[in-house]
């Protein structure tokens, strides 16, 4: 299409930025966590739950802050929420113990998952129509960017400096970002509806928006029963030494950046009715993967088309969720944002939870019976989704 080449406003790549330093904040922490155990003289077990407290607050909190936020404007909710951002940068910063640390953990998830649905919304304002897929999809790259550079970037900062140091650069880029982005972003007025916090969670009742929820958390979760345990897989499973786990994750997250390109295309191309496909892919893969798994080259290439399936989903389901509060549900504009970010995250968790279960009782390999069953489930459930719209579409006036 003509249209698709045309360049994406500049207020898309700050949104994109913006992506960068919430994915860095989330996951760099997983780069540094020795070091905060030693600086804070703590046990190393104690920090780890660092990683899986922030998952389950950006989960759980960030649906109901979005919905209890619909009524203000965007702008100023973008400026609020960037403030106790930066807040939570300087508290962890400045941390006396690990019990403060914990507390600015889960203020920043609280905070990132909500920013993370209102940089959504943002990108579908900014963009042309025929630009929302790739303005969508690039957001999302800045989170992959993160994986990719940004935790290197804060493991670097802190082997310099301390741990304390890594805190204090994205404090320092988010501090740089936010007068850009208020500089850029046009204000959007708050779209006012009676029936307040329980009327946008209304919007689950509608099988289009819970067959989606439920198509992402099965896809995250297949992905992330394995996903979990990359590092020991290469070592243990593929036998390579210490030393190439580092390049070869770099591999992966460049495989997943991609998937974040790809996924941009798909949304382009069809959506939803693109993704059979990746999720049968997916199905596949992990039904193959003990087979893989038995030599290294096979288990190589099965792993990095694991990265390249991961994000198929991203654009086409965030494209969904916005589509459908724009037509149907525009009381609940904010929520809907969140749906892939939440429902994601979800899916990580419970990923992790049946792999660790899998791997303690059977091995490495045998992660991919469950993470082919729950791709499956995905398949069924993105398949349910498309004969729900098919169903609404034929009934509407």
């Amino acid at each position: 299409m003509k249209h698709s080449k045309t360049p994406l406003p500049g207020a898309v790549l700050l949104l994109a930025a913006l992506g960068f330093v919430l994915g860095t904040g989330e996951f760099v922490i997983v780069g540094i966590l020795p070091e905060i155990a030693e600086g804070l003289d703590t046990s190393l077990a104690a920090v780890g739950k660092l990683v899986s407290v922030f998952a389950a607050c950006y989960a759980v909190g960030t649906p109901v802050i979005t919905a209890a936020c619909g009524g203000i404007s965007r702008k100023k909710l973008l400026a609020v929420l960037m403030g106790v951002f930066l807040l939570t940068g300087a508290v962890s910063f400045a941390a006396p113990n690990v019990a403060v640390l914990y507390a600015a953990r889960v203020a920043a998830a609280l905070v990132s998952g909500t920013l993370t649905a209102v940089a959504m919304l943002y990108a579908k304002e900014v963009a042309a129509p025929e630009q929302t897929a790739r303005a969508i999809s690039l957001v999302y790259g800045g989170f992959s960017v993160a994986a990719v550079l940004g935790v290197p970037l804060g493991t670097a900062v802190c082997q310099w400096l301390g741990w304390r140091w890594t805190f204090a650069v994205i404090l320092v880029m988010g501090a740089a970002l936010l007068p850009l982005l208020l500089r850029s972003l046009p204000a959007v007025p708050p779209r006012r509806e009676p029936g307040g916090l329980l009327k946008s969670f209304s919007i689950l009742r509608d099988p289009r928006c819970s067959l989606c929820v439920g198509m992402i958390l099965c896809s995250a979760c297949a992905t992330y029963v394995v996903y979990t345990y990359l590092s020991p897989i290469l070592t243990d499973t593929l036998g390579l030494p210490e030393g190439a786990v580092s390049p070869l994750l770099l591999v992966m997250g460049a495989c997943s950046a991609a998937s974040n390109l790809l996924s941009g295309a798909l949304g382009e191309r069809g959506g939803l009715r693109t993704l059979p496909w990746a999720f049968a892919a997916q199905t596949a893969l992990f039904a193959l993967l003990p087979v893989l798994l038995g030599s290294l080259w096979t288990g190589l290439a099965g792993i990095f088309a694991m990265g390249l399936l991961m994000y198929l989903l991203n654009t086409p389901a965030q494209m969904h969720a916005l589509s459908l509060a724009e037509r149907d549900y525009p009381f609940a504009a904010s929520l809907c944002a969140s749906v892939q970010p939440v429902s994601y995250n979800f899916g990580i968790a419970a990923g992790s939870f049946i792999g660790s279960a899998v791997q303690e009782g059977w091995g490495f390999r045998a992660l991919g019976a469950p993470a082919a069953v729950s791709a499956l489930a995905a398949l069924g459930l993105n398949l349910l989704l498309l004969r729900a719209c098919r169903r609404r579409e034929r009934t509407a006036p």
